[in-house]
C-alpha cells in the first residue's frame, strides 16, 4: 500500500510540474511578441517607381525606434530623437566622401522645403569623422545646399549602433519615433513617384 501511494504522489506531482511547464511557455511566448511592437497601422508601401531608384528598401511591420543615441544639429546643440516626435521625420545619413550621398543632397533639400509645413521634417547627418563640423558646414554653403544636412555625428556611435551597410542611408519614422521604411542608396527625393509617395505618408489632398 505504501509504495502504491508513493507512486500516485509521484504522478500527481508530475502532472503539476506538466502544467507549470505548459503556462510558463504560454507566458514566455506572450512576452517574446509583445516585444516585437506593435504592428504599423500607418504601413504604406513604397510604390515601384520610386523604389526602383534605391538598392533596397525595406518596409517595417512591427514598431521600431532608433537607437536612443544624441548626435547634434546645425548650431552644435545636441538633440535625441524623441526631440522630433509629434511629426515624421526624413533621416539621411551621409558624408562628404560619399558621392551619391552629396550627388543626393540637393534633391532632398527640394523635398524638405517642399513639405516641411506639412508636417515632415527632413535631416541629414553627416558621418564624417576627418572634417570638422565648420568644414562641413563650408562645404554645404558651396554646394547651395542648406543647413539641414549640418547635422553631425563624430563620434561613429550613430553608425555602429544602427548597423549601417553602407551610405546614403535614410530612414523614415512615424511621429511616435517608429522605423517606418529604410532606404538605402541615393535616389531623387524630389522626383515626382517621391512626392506622390510622401503626399500618401502625410495624407495630403494636393499639393502644389
Amino acid at each position: 500500500m505504501t509504495r502504491k501511494i508513493t507512486k500516485e504522489k509521484l504522478y500527481s506531482a508530475l502532472a503539476v510540474l506538466g502544467a507549470l511547464f505548459i503556462v510558463f511557455l504560454i507566458i514566455t511566448t506572450m512576452v517574446s511578441m509583445s516585444n516585437r511592437g506593435e504592428v504599423i497601422a500607418e504601413k504604406i508601401e513604397v510604390p515601384h517607381d520610386f523604389s526602383r531608384q534605391f538598392g533596397s528598401v525595406r518596409v517595417l511591420n512591427r514598431a521600431t525606434a532608433l537607437p536612443d543615441i544624441s548626435f547634434h544639429d546645425p548650431g552644435k546643440q545636441e538633440l535625441f530623437w524623441q526631440d522630433f516626435e509629434g511629426q515624421h521625420v526624413l533621416v539621411n545619413f551621409w558624408a562628404t566622401w560619399c558621392a551619391p550621398c552629396v550627388l543626393e543632397l540637393p534633391s532632398l533639400n527640394k523635398l524638405k522645403d517642399r513639405f516641411e509645413d506639412n508636417g515632415l521634417k527632413v535631416i541629414a547627418i553627416s558621418l564624417d569623422k576627418q572634417r570638422t563640423h565648420d568644414q562641413i558646414k563650408a562645404f554645404l554653403l558651396h554646394r547651395g545646399i542648406g543647413d539641414f544636412a549640418a547635422h553631425f555625428d563624430h563620434s561613429g556611435m550613430m553608425e555602429r549602433q544602427l548597423g549601417l551597410r553602407g551610405i546614403p542611408t535614410s530612414y523614415l519614422l512615424d511621429p511616435q519615433g517608429n522605423i517606418l521604411t529604410i532606404f538605402e542608396g541615393d535616389a531623387d527625393w524630389d522626383s515626382p513617384p517621391a512626392r506622390k509617395y510622401f503626399r500618401n505618408i502625410l495624407s495630403m489632398e494636393s499639393f502644389s
